[in-house]
């Protein structure tokens, strides 16, 4: 089940999970999807930093739970590529955290930037990239159009 954080004490409680489990302070312009199995809070994707036509994509997960059930992938991007109009989402990875680079890679995201040592504790400060037309979790225009 997806939750959208549509009342305070929800966001509250995604703005949380990503603050713990993923680092990333609240913001005012942070969005939030949650995905929730058997009443418990399993994922957390936040959407932040709309800048032009790009924004910052924020994922966290529950450490027991190594599933993104293709219903909330859809949700998530079709909420920044459609909603929000962005034409690229920017993710920002610790070169050391290998689960979560082959993560982003099997999502669809490229790496964009590598700044040596810029990020927590030493590690590459990697700045990944996806673009809507490389997204396979959103409806194409030719699509639509069939």
């Amino acid at each position: 089940m997806i939750v959208t954080g549509a009342s305070v004490v929800q966001w509250n409680i995604l703005a949380q999970f990503l603050q713990n489990l993923a680092g990333v302070p609240a913001s005012s312009d942070l969005c939030m999807f949650g995905w929730m199995t058997n009443e418990k809070l399993r994922g957390v994707v936040g959407f932040n930093n709309f800048i032009g036509k790009t924004c910052q994509m924020h994922v966290a997960m529950d450490p027991e739970y190594r599933f993104s059930p293709r219903e909330m992938l859809k949700v998530c991007f079709q909420y920044a590529f459609d909603t929000r109009k962005c034409e690229l989402i920017l993710g920002i990875v610790n070169g050391n955290n290998f689960p979560a680079l082959r993560y982003d890679a099997h999502l669809g995201f490229i790496e964009l930037l590598r700044l040596s040592g810029m990020h927590v504790g030493g590690g590459d400060l990697v700045v990944l990239g996806l673009r809507r037309v490389d997204c396979e979790y959103v409806t194409t225009i030719k699509e639509k159009a069939a």
